[in-house]
């Protein structure tokens, strides 16, 4: 059994009431039959806030109840969770305790990571020197799960190795390699319609164009027609779309360059944005064959983060947790959005 996990993995506190945007807001917490057996047995008055404040939401399954403000009702006003506070986090349920860890298994292989819904994990990242997993191996080399195409599966290990290496070490711009990635990923897209799962070296060539403010106006209106969690992010990518299109190619240069002075680290860290994004969704194409459109979402999610962070420099963690709330947390929106990017273009998303 192999497992893996980023360097930064273990650095990971939570800030608790210090928390920029807790993550006891906007989503349903659905309990489990252990985690109701153990708040029935809670202590009072905890155990009467708790049984008062259970709904269940329109699948049926029993949640917290969200206040008016998308707020957790166990949520205190010091921002902490008052079943941690006064019973102690042992007794938090399964989904509540885990996150913002997230675990992928294939039967072979667990991969384990920091989703950067959260603003303390997307910091760590952001300010990470590279994107780095450390890896350790039992030695029991057991097979993937049922349903899993081992040979699938070999190719995609081999393919994002090569491509979080290009984007991780590689020597070209940012752009560039995000160009490279696709430009690849149409080849392995073609040989995994096939059934040819021989592996592909990341060979491909950049494609010649660097992302122009209408295709990046094109790519904001397209993430603003998803569902959202909060009405102010619909809002938000359209008033940014708006301004870059009015930008002028002078403007729009000048406003890049802005923003890659006073921001340094800008490249470092949309490529640590790229390899956590590579690491999270790559293999999940053994549950579909969508190879490519994960890569174009890759492309996609560096663009249009790129963009916003051109008009609120230094709020580049703020925009990373909001995107993955808002697209990676949503199955529908995820989905929707890598099905989309699926249709290829010779110049792909960016």
């Amino acid at each position: 059994m192999i497992e893996r996990r980023p360097d930064y993995y273990t650095d990971f506190h939570c800030l608790g009431g210090a928390c920029p945007d807790t993550c006891c807001r906007d989503w349903s917490v659905v309990l489990d039959e252990d985690a109701l057996a153990d708040y029935a047995a809670a202590p009072a008055p905890l155990r009467e806030r708790i049984a008062g404040n259970l709904a269940a939401d329109e699948d049926g399954d029993v949640c917290f109840r969200l206040d008016e403000e998308g707020m957790c009702a166990l949520l205190t006003p010091d921002g902490l969770c008052a079943i941690q506070r006064d019973w102690g986090e042992a007794h938090l349920c399964a989904h509540c305790a885990a996150y913002p860890r997230f675990t992928e298994e294939y039967g072979c292989l667990t991969e384990t990571a920091l989703a950067v819904s959260c603003p303390e994990a997307a910091r760590l990242l952001l300010d990470a020197p590279r994107f780095a997993l450390m890896e350790t191996d039992d030695g029991v080399d057991g097979p993937p799960f049922d349903g899993v195409d081992p040979g699938l599966l070999a190719m995609l290990e081999q393919t994002r190795a090569a491509c979080l290496g290009l984007l991780d070490l590689g020597p070209n711009p940012i752009w560039e390699k995000l160009h490279i990635l696709l430009s690849c990923t149409q080849a392995l897209q073609d040989r995994i319609d096939a059934g040819n799962y021989n592996g592909l070296d990341v060979c491909g060539r950049p494609l010649p164009d660097f992302p122009l403010p209408s295709r990046a106006a094109d790519l904001l209106n397209l993430l603003a027609g998803l569902d959202p969690l909060r009405p102010d992010w619909p809002e938000l990518l359209k008033k940014r779309a708006r301004q870059l299109s009015a930008l002028a190619p002078a403007d729009y240069a000048a406003l890049r360059s802005r923003y890659e002075r006073a921001n340094p680290r800008w490249e470092r860290q949309l490529a640590n944005l790229a390899c956590y994004l590579v690491f999270r969704h790559w293999h999940k194409a053994v549950n579909d064959d969508l190879l490519y459109g994960r890569a174009a979402f890759v492309c996609a999610a560096c663009c249009a983060l790129y963009h916003l962070a051109l008009f609120q420099p230094g709020e580049e963690a703020a925009l990373w947790t909001r995107f993955s709330r808002e697209v990676e947390h949503d199955a529908d929106n995820l989905d929707a959005l890598i099905w989309t990017l699926s249709r290829r273009s010779p110049a792909g998303p960016l």
